[in-house]
């Protein structure tokens, strides 16, 4: 099915909510006020890793207008396995809550420690300065590698690394080591003609949102909450709520607010439950809202890696083994996103010997948080700078040697999961062609380099309602937060189903009481699953105006069909009706007519409509001073269908952007007391209009056989190729591998002058 076969659906079509947005109708989490509302702030450790002696908060208390204080003391105690409002207790439980409070050891440089509630900023401000807080500063680790060590401080006595094995009988800073084997990996290197190996290293970086955290909340006096949440996900947002401080989750509400930018940064609970815990005390509205200093400090960035990955291959350019290494940075908490993005990364290229040992290891930084495609671009920025390498020791173009590697519907991923509809091979077909890559590259210290990236969506569950209104209008009502134009998307295939024109669609998210349980608005799901859930939702409402109307007729309803807005039956044209006199009726007299929807898709042994994408880049290179210059970037993608292509192309200039500035400029600096030293937008180098070339995209539509409209999820990958595609074009203009990022002018220059010392 191709876009060209649709009505609405497949046309570049503006946001439906960009007006509000652009007027300042809009309201994001700042943007919340009720009456009483209290000025909430966090108090935060000054120290890397330290032992939180005492914490005295009498002068705070006892301030003029300051209405509530809170530590860890006030959050219920937890531990692994007991009982808790939503289940047991687990693991993600018990750090969570230590997470948003420390209770034991501030873990890191900007760790939470203790919260107030004024009446306004700076006596919120001046309650801070009269908490004291003492101590017992402990040795901190940063490198994941040195803190795997033996002798290297430990962050939690309660960690034990889980592995296939079993558990650890010590406690450790490694939370877990994850194997994956196929084949024989010795076998397959004995096998290999030229095997390439080498090792590489990325630091955490921010998401670069424009809005920082900002959220509300009143406890009311009858024990309900109501919560205003720049969140990704309202749900879980509930649910850890209700987990974390002892509330019924019945009695919580979590009202969405309009999200400035999240890419996987707002998926954890953190603002909103100080909120909570201090409104509580109070007795009145609380809203906390975080400083950019405090964003970069206190809350996740996209995770580091130390990795060393290996890959032999025939002198025909088949590849025989695949062996890697990777050392995930997860921050003071235990869960990198190791296994999403090995999974994968490494399914890009078929081989029949693979090993893979990955490491989920705390260091005395900020919990990392998903991050678009989380985990993906340090690992193929790795992986393809060793396929490209692997490609010249062979003499082989390394377009040719992909093309001859890549995967190919049917083939396993490092689990064991089946590739059931993935296009590597068409997406770099049209490469070839596309005058990016046939156009020469001329002029000195310039270079082209190209990398592969892929996604595949990881399934959940959406829900909606859509409400037929009197003039023939619907209401489509969604459980899931607008992150990026769902709401435009989803318009338009409601439009699609029922005939009608995107303006007689009005989308709504709505709070956590009308609709039922959704997934969070994260890994590409909500376009995927949610169309599914719009789709049946839609169908039901038809059917049940076709029961009416067969009704009328007197006859049955598999005799009335429906077809450009109007209902009639089967072979008497004379006996019609039109959707807006049906739906006139409805709030006539027959009765209002409403239809919901749900879709669960769950990945059974199959990777649910994965993507394909290829970057394109050209480089200058100044050898003088490491500078690198971006002249041209292409981007080519498979889409399946392109519901909304403008929103397909933003997709995938965003992503490329910010995997620009992951390569070239991005990461978090800290000084050897493990303090963050670029925690403001002046300091921590984003990419901007100067730095970035208009990227080009080539969308791609090869439907999904998995998803009734041929979706596929198109914003995770285009994150993936950026560092690598750089990295292969800095090398063929000047020679230098980047094992390194950000790839700053000096890390450029350095590794220039050290590939000159190895050709001398």
């Amino acid at each position: 099915m191709t876009s060209g076969k649709h009505r609405v659906i497949g046309k570049d079509t503006p946001k439906t909510d960009g007006i509000d947005k652009v007027t300042g109708r809009a309201i994001f989490g700042a943007d919340v006020y009720l009456p009483g509302m209290q000025v909430g702030k966090v108090l935060r450790s000054p120290h890397a890793h330290a032992v939180i002696k005492s914490i005295d908060t009498q002068k705070a208390e006892t301030l003029p207008g300051v209405k509530a204080v809170v530590t860890s003391a006030d959050l219920p105690a937890l531990s692994p396995g007991d009982p808790g409002r939503q289940g047991a207790i687990t693991d993600r439980d018990f750090y969570l809550t230590r997470e948003f409070l420390a209770r034991e050891k501030a873990l890191f440089h900007g760790h939470a420690v203790a919260a107030v509630a004024a009446i306004d900023e700076s006596i919120a401000e001046e309650a801070l300065g009269l908490i004291n807080v003492e101590y017992e500063v402990l040795p901190h680790v940063l490198e994941p590698e040195v803190a795997m060590k033996g002798d290297a401080p430990l962050l939690h006595e309660t960690l034990y690394t889980r592995s296939q094995r079993g558990t650890s009988d010590e406690a450790s800073n490694l939370a877990e080591h994850w194997e994956l084997n196929r084949g024989d990996i010795e076998r397959g290197f004995a096998e290999a003609d030229s095997i390439v190996e080498d090792s590489f290293s990325t630091q955490v970086v921010h998401h670069g949102y424009v809005e920082p955290d900002s959220e509300t909340a009143y406890a009311h006096p009858d024990g309900t909450v109501e919560v205003w949440a720049n969140t990704q996900s309202i749900y879980s947002t509930r649910s850890d709520i209700a987990q974390l401080l002892d509330i019924p989750l019945g009695d919580i509400t979590v009202n969405p607010t309009e999200l400035g930018g999240a890419f996987g940064g707002k998926e954890t609970l953190r603002a909103s439950g100080l909120c909570v815990l201090l409104s509580k005390k109070a007795l009145l509205p609380v809203q906390v809202r975080f400083s950019r200093d405090e964003v970069l400090r206190g809350t996740g960035p996209g995770n580091a890696i130390r990795s060393t990955v290996k890959i032999g291959a025939r002198s025909d350019g088949t590849i025989t083994a695949i062996q890697a290494r990777m050392v995930f940075d997860a921050g003071a908490f235990p869960g990198a996103p190791l296994r999403s993005a090995i999974r994968r990364v490494f399914s890009h290229y078929r081989t029949p010997n693979m090993k893979i040992d990955a490491y989920d290891v705390v260091t005395n930084k900020p919990h990392v948080a998903a991050y678009r495609a989380p985990g993906a671009t340090p690992t193929a920025f790795s992986v393809e700078s060793v396929v490209d390498d692997l490609a010249r020791s062979l003499s082989i173009d390394p377009m040719e040697f992909r093309l001859r590697n890549v995967s190919r519907p049917g083939d396993p991923m490092p689990d064991g999961d089946l590739l059931t509809s993935v296009n590597f091979t068409e997406v770099l077909n049209r490469v070839k062609l596309h005058d990016c890559w046939t156009t020469p590259l001329e002029g000195k210290n310039r270079g082209r380099g190209l990398a592969l990236g892929m996604w595949t969506m990881p399934g959940g569950t959406a829900s909606c309602h859509v409400n037929l209104n009197g003039d023939g209008s619907v209401t489509l009502v969604l459980g899931t937060p607008d992150l990026s134009g769902t709401r435009t998307s989803l318009g338009l295939v409601a439009a699609e189903a029922l005939g009608l024109a995107l303006s007689d669609v009005k989308v709504t998210i709505a709070n956590t009481d009308a609709v039922a349980y959704s997934d969070a608005s994260a890994g590409d799901r909500i376009t995927y699953i949610a169309s599914i859930a719009v789709g049946r939702a839609c169908a039901s409402l038809i059917e049940s105006m076709k029961a009416r109307v067969a009704s009328e007729f007197d006859t049955s309803p598999e005799h009335i069909g429906y077809r450009d807005g109007r209902f009639a039956a089967s072979g008497v044209p004379e006996m019609s009706v039109s959707w807006e006199a049906m739906a006139l009726r409805s709030v006539r007299g027959d009765g209002a007519l409403s239809a919901s929807g749900v879709a669960s898709e769950i990945p059974d042994g199959a990777a649910i409509a994965p993507n394909a994408t290829a970057h394109v880049v050209d480089v200058e290179v100044d050898p003088e001073t490491g500078k690198v210059d971006l002249l041209r970037y292409t981007t080519f993608q498979d889409a399946g269908l392109a519901v909304n292509p403008a929103q397909v192309e933003g997709q995938m200039q965003g992503g490329a952007t910010q995997g620009i500035g992951w390569a070239l400029s991005e990461g978090y600096d800290y000084d050897e007391d493990g303090r963050l030293q670029n925690a403001t937008l002046l300091d921590y180098r984003l990419p901007t209009s100067m730095d970035v070339p208009f990227i080009d995209t080539e969308i791609i539509e090869i439907p999904s056989e998995a998803h009734p409209l041929g979706i596929r999820a198109v914003g995770q990958a285009p994150i993936v190729p950026p560092a690598g595609a750089i990295a292969n074009a800095i090398y063929n203009a000047v020679g230098a591998r980047m094992r390194q990022l950000p790839m700053k002018p000096e890390t450029v220059y350095l590794a220039i002058r050290d590939s000159e010392g190895q050709q001398a």
